[in-house]
């Protein structure tokens, strides 16, 4: 065996071997994801050389967590000083942000919107005790983290500038909702797609791999520290930011009604749809909601919703009798 050197970037765990030598496949920040070549006794992997478009910087930077460093992968101005900043959530929830190319990041970036995309308790990728801390615990040692993340985020920030956002994508959109509700003191707005109530939820009205993942990674133990029991329901009430729920009516893994059953809490709770939360519910996505373009309508609709407050159009509506 021998090391080489690797661009900085994102390899994916596929590789093929030719006469010509070793070729894997790679991203950038700037780069979309392309073919990178090991010629035979090359100590350099190399990346073609083409131009990379228009597209946004991205780096790694360390932030505290609740009991220790966390890594995030950060894009587009300097959070510090950049009106508007997202910390934004990974889902899996055994999965982690990577430097490679991110057309959400990217998306974002673009509409002058720094993003903050940490790697906290329960990713992958930073040795088995950060990946397990998350086993039995859904919701707790993650949550501390983005709280302390945000926390400082917050702190780090030029007087005047706005609070930062929270976005998070299925286990992430879980995570969000839960950051928002337990510390609303932090977070301006929150934008949660194709998220779940709570593992004993997930678990009970899911489908049959996302129940298997609920059991090996035991999302159905209860938490009993303070805040009790991780269900957003019993939080619900103290969702104060501007909020945003996506969630593709045709989810093959997230049942969409878990976001129709927190739609009619909030509105039981005298919150308006359309003015206190926006509920957007395409007919014709799934899991997927966003998409993978940085063209992508509802990708968009989300960054819109972030940059000022008003999604490109009206989110579509679900008759109440449904969302039960």
């Amino acid at each position: 065996m021998r090391r080489i050197v690797v661009p900085e970037g994102e390899i994916l765990p596929l590789a093929a071997w030719t006469p010509a030598g070793l070729w894997l496949p790679h991203s950038d920040p700037r780069r979309p994801r392309t073919m990178a070549w090991l010629p035979p006794g090359s100590p350099d992997l190399r990346v073609p050389t083409a131009p990379v478009g228009p597209w946004r910087p991205g780096r790694v930077e360390s932030f505290p967590g609740a009991q220790g460093p966390v890594e995030a992968v950060v894009y587009g101005p300097d959070w510090r000083t950049s009106p508007l900043v997202v910390v934004t959530l990974h889902g899996g929830p055994t999965s982690r942000w990577t430097l490679g190319f991110n057309p959400l990041f990217q998306l974002l970036a673009a509409a002058g919107i720094a993003v903050v995309a940490p790697n906290q308790r329960g990713s992958t990728g930073y040795g088995a005790e950060h990946t397990l801390a998350l086993v039995g615990a859904w919701g707790v040692p993650d949550l501390a983290d983005v709280s302390a993340v945000g926390a400082f985020v917050r702190a780090c920030r030029a007087p005047g500038l706005e609070r930062p956002a929270v976005l998070g994508v299925s286990y992430g959109g879980y995570l969000a909702l839960l950051a928002a509700a337990t510390r609303p003191d932090l977070w301006s707005a929150c934008v949660a797609v194709a998220p779940f109530l709570s593992g004993p939820r997930l678990h009970a009205e899911g489908f049959v791999t996302v129940r298997g993942m609920v059991e090996r990674l035991d999302g159905l133990t209860e938490a009993t520290d303070a805040l009790g029991p991780r269900d957003v329901t019993r939080f619900a009430a103290d969702l104060r930011a501007r909020l945003l729920l996506v969630h593709g009516a045709r989810d093959e893994s997230t049942p969409v009604a878990h976001s129709r059953e927190l739609v009619c809490q909030l509105a039981g709770l005298g919150r308006r749809e359309g003015t206190d939360f926006r509920y957007l519910e395409p007919p014709d996505r799934g899991h997927a909601v966003l998409g993978a373009s940085v063209r992508d309508p509802v990708a968009a609709l989300v960054a819109r919703f972030l940059a000022d407050g008003e999604p490109a159009a009206r989110p579509a509506r679900v008759p109440a009798h449904e969302r039960r």
